[in-house]
């Protein structure tokens, strides 16, 4: 995550349980995985602004295809809501500095933010959100590495953090690894996955919010 770990083009996602995650029909998700190939020529990069657009419309798309079939979803945020996202998405996934971000890191930051539409819950779980993001870009399949679980801890902490948050630190990283590492410097993904969805320091990451 911020580190090109996905081990496959996002082409290549499957992209069914995408669309059952987010309940964002299939045929739009590759309507906007296209306009993003498009509108960011060859580096096939997102600035911050691209990230604003799109993942306003992927909240409209899921929007659209909430109403009639259950809960409305949240009214749309303001413009000052959708800066603060694009900035704690950057600094959680953007770790070179360089402006910029790929499509995975912005489907995976999409991801980890949705937790405000009841939408999004109905029918699938944190571990269903979390368990995709960690079969598309952990580099170990079937287990997460100590390196893989303080980069997911410290993107966690950053994208969720509020302004005046401090920063995670060193103690807070080693106290949450010694929690689940048995001195293998590694944990199985089922293992990883089930302490972050009910620790008491990220299980709010998850939970549903109310608009």
């Amino acid at each position: 995550m911020g580190k090109n770990h996905s081990k496959a083009k996002f082409t290549q996602w499957d992209l069914d349980r995408f669309s059952n995650i987010t309940k964002i029909p299939r045929d739009k998700v590759d309507k906007l995985y296209q306009e993003f190939i498009t509108s960011t020529g060859k580096d096939n990069r997102m600035d911050k602004k691209d990230f604003r657009r799109f993942y306003k419309e992927m909240f409209l798309s899921r929007q659209v295809h909430a109403e009639g079939t259950g809960p409305s979803a949240p009214i749309m945020w303001s413009d000052h809501d959708l800066d603060k996202f694009a900035n704690h998405v950057f600094k959680a996934f953007d770790r070179e500095g360089s402006g910029k971000l790929s499509f995975e890191d912005f489907v995976n930051a999409y991801l980890l933010l949705d937790n405000g539409s009841s939408a999004s819950t109905t029918d699938t779980s944190s571990r269903d959100r979390f368990n995709y993001i960690m079969d598309n870009n952990n580099p170990t399949p079937g287990y997460v590495s100590r390196e893989q679980g303080e980069e997911l801890f410290n993107c966690l902490s950053q994208i969720n953090a509020d302004d005046t948050q401090i920063p995670a630190n060193d103690t807070a990283w080693e106290h949450h690894w010694s929690q689940i590492d048995d001195g293998s410097g590694k944990v199985t993904q089922e293992k990883f996955v089930e302490y972050v969805t009910n620790s008491n320091d990220y299980k709010p990451n998850f939970r549903p919010t109310t608009a």
